[in-house]
């Protein structure tokens, strides 16, 4: 039976094209992502994720991929600011290191990783991003935005 667009009525092509088969990770990661320490502060990963507009940053140290730091771990686990001071609220921020909230060696891929396979991941895993890394450096980030942006170029490109 032949699948049409609910939109337009138009014959829907059939199957995936080979080459989308062959998409790697890094046809789609984001290079050179932003990076923090395991002793930088709270408060500087919610201020850089807010400046950068991400959600995810990866913990390195000597570009050495240690963990992880989600916005969400984060704003659980930030004080309340309606039941706290301002000011404790603001200590305990500076004062309290991402590697107490990062999570310690998290799944990753490498470059090569399939597109597909890397895809299927974040969702069976429900996770936001996966860190790329090369012989243990982080090189790259594979995040649900990016692939939602392939998916975009692909849908109105790839044809």
């Amino acid at each position: 039976m032949e699948k049409r667009c609910p939109d337009c009525g138009a014959a829907l092509p059939q199957g995936v094209p080979v080459w989308v088969r062959h998409l790697k990770v890094a046809d789609a990661m984001t290079v050179d992502p932003v990076t923090m320490g395991p002793e930088d502060s709270l408060m500087r990963a919610v201020e850089l994720m807010q400046k950068k507009g991400i959600r995810r940053i990866p913990i390195v140290v000597a570009n050495t991929l240690v963990g992880i730091l989600a916005q969400g771990d984060l704003n659980r686990a930030q004080p309340s600011a309606l039941t706290d001071s301002q000011e404790e609220f603001a200590r305990v921020m500076e004062e309290t290191p991402v590697s107490r909230l990062m999570i310690q060696n998290p799944v990753t891929v490498s470059e090569e990783t399939s597109l597909s396979d890397a895809a299927q991941t974040l969702h069976t895993m429900k996770f936001g991003a996966l860190p790329v890394t090369r012989d243990g450096r982080l090189v790259g980030i594979l995040t649900d935005s990016d692939l939602t942006r392939c998916l975009i170029d692909l849908l109105a490109h790839g044809g």
